[in-house]
């Protein structure tokens, strides 16, 4: 939920209980000072009518007011009067009227009576059903005034916040411009706006420190490693050495040859990292498979393989770094051909441009989302992954292309899709 929502139904929900409060508290406030004055409209009525024992009040009469006289009953009620509501019909249209009513007894030749004392209550009924429309009107039109003020007052406010969250989400690390925020009168967002200026310098810094240490690292390994295996070639054509140690040589050089690609792979790496293919063009994917098919052509015959190329239409074209459609498809169809069985099979299929590399191969060790880890070993030593399906996914992003894995009897499959 955001937080001009929140705050509105806050502001909603605390409007909405105190104004029902406020109305029922106006409402009964205004109820009990129109009876307190028809209340004592009655007892001057009383006080000054009928105080006289010699009046006839079976004559009296006043205009605005409805006696009546009950002479049968008795007054059983401990207070010499009794103030109430009631309800006459038939005084006018037949309709209900409501009525206050004063009861009080009254002696008048040996003769008690008890006089009804009734004051129509429907002008002061009207006077309370328009003081509480004014009541609940009003408040209405000042808490809906108010609270649009105070959304858009917020929502004024909050813009630079919402700038900020954007030019967050958008920010690169890769790019030379500075993180530019917003200038804001509210202090917490102006001391929000440092943090991320100084936080933007820093990572900044940090990433520059870093890559120029993974760059100088890697370059500088290279050197060495060359010496290393110049040094083993040479060792090993000397004619003095024995069989075992010809083996020892020979895994050393093996290995060390193994560390160089590794090496050139994290140079590769980095390079993705730092946006260095930005040279984005229509690449046909089918023309690149069939030519590192060719290149790979030796290698799936020692395995026996057959490759089964299943074309939708001649072309699959994506928008990519020429380069990097050229190293996603190489390591593909490479990391079928070596995770492969012998007398296996590689199917590749292109529909509704969608590419799709299936291989057959021992189960896989590995779940859907580690398949992509650098250096992932399995249960066992020989199941284990390089860098190559890191390189792939990491040129996915990239290119904006989405990558599933996904191993099912035996099979491997791997769908690319530009998004």
């Amino acid at each position: 939920m955001k937080l001009l929502t929140k705050t509105g139904l806050n502001f909603i929900s605390a409007s909405v209980f105190f104004f029902l409060i406020g109305s029922l508290g106006g409402y009964y406030f205004i109820r009990f000072a129109v009876n307190r004055s028809l209340n004592n409209e009655l007892l001057w009525v009383r006080d000054h009518v009928f105080h006289n024992d010699s009046m006839d009040i079976n004559k009296a009469s006043i205009s605005y007011l409805d006696i009546q006289l009950d002479s049968t009953s008795l007054w059983t009620y401990s207070e010499d009067y009794l103030l109430t509501d009631t309800i006459l019909t038939g005084q006018h249209n037949d309709k209900p009227e409501f009525f206050r009513c004063l009861k009080f007894p009254i002696k008048q030749k040996n003769q008690w009576y008890t006089v009804h004392l009734m004051r129509s209550t429907t002008a002061s009924d009207l006077l309370i059903m328009k003081f509480t429309l004014m009541l609940t009107i009003f408040p209405i039109a000042f808490f809906l005034i108010l609270y649009l003020v105070n959304r858009q007052t917020t929502k004024y406010s909050l813009a630079v916040f919402y700038d900020t969250i954007r030019k967050l989400k958008t920010f690169d690390v890769h790019k030379d411009n500075s993180l530019e925020l917003l200038t804001s009168d509210v202090d917490e967002f102006e001391q929000l706006k440092e943090v991320f200026s100084a936080m933007d310098q820093k990572i900044k810094d940090d990433y520059e420190r870093l890559k120029q240490y993974v760059e100088n690292t890697s370059h500088e390994l290279q050197t060495p490693l060359a010496i290393i295996t110049s040094r083993l070639d040479e060792l090993l054509q000397s004619p003095n050495l024995s069989e075992e140690q010809i083996k020892l040589v020979a895994g050393l050089l093996d290995t060390t040859g193994r560390l160089s690609k590794v090496n050139q792979s994290l140079i590769f790496l980095a390079k993705l990292d730092n946006r260095l293919f930005k040279e984005v063009k229509n690449i046909d994917l089918v023309d690149l498979i069939k030519l590192q098919l060719t290149m790979f052509e030796s290698l799936y015959e020692e395995k026996n393989l057959k490759v089964d190329f299943d074309l939708d239409s001649d072309t699959l074209v994506f928008k990519m770094d020429a380069s990097l459609g050229h190293t996603l498809i190489q390591n593909l169809l490479k990391n079928a051909f070596r995770h492969n069985v012998t007398n296996g099979y590689i199917k590749i299929t292109t529909t509704n441009n969608e590419l799709r590399i299936e291989n057959s191969g021992e189960a896989s060790q590995f779940t859907n989302d580690e398949i992509f880890d650098r250096f992932r070993k399995g249960a066992s030593s020989k199941y284990s992954l390089g860098i190559g399906l890191s390189i792939v996914k990491r040129i996915c992003e990239i290119s904006n292309i989405s990558i599933h894995y996904k191993a099912f009897d035996e099979k491997h499959v791997f769908t690319l899709k530009q998004q």
